[in-house]
């Protein structure tokens, strides 16, 4: 317990800790959450949708969907010349909830 070398159990927590670290940080941008929480309340939406919701810049929505996409926080399908996303990872729904962020119950 009170040694220096760090135990098979410590590693797993330092590990975990670290994945919770990355998902939180990719969560604690304003712009990201509220695409987030968007999803979470609407469904399935595509960029223009979020654009004109959240009244950003497409390419900004853009960047922002990309980076949530790589940390697969959303998944994407194609329907002719339009992406859809929707949330892809239950613990960020779950988050927003908790936070209080979303207007549903």
């Amino acid at each position: 317990m009170g040694t220096d070398n760090p135990t098979r159990h410590d590693l797993c927590r330092q590990s975990k800790a670290g994945k919770v670290s990355r998902f939180l940080s990719t969560l604690a941008n304003t712009e990201r959450l509220m695409i987030v929480t968007l999803l979470h309340e609407m469904g399935e939406l595509h960029v223009n949708e979020l654009v004109k919701i959240l009244g950003a810049k497409r390419t900004s929505i853009s960047r922002h969907l990309s980076l949530l996409r790589a940390q697969r926080l959303l998944t994407a399908r194609r329907k002719h010349n339009r992406i859809y996303y929707t949330l892809g990872d239950p613990k960020a729904a779950a988050l927003v909830m908790t936070l209080g962020v979303t207007s549903t119950r």
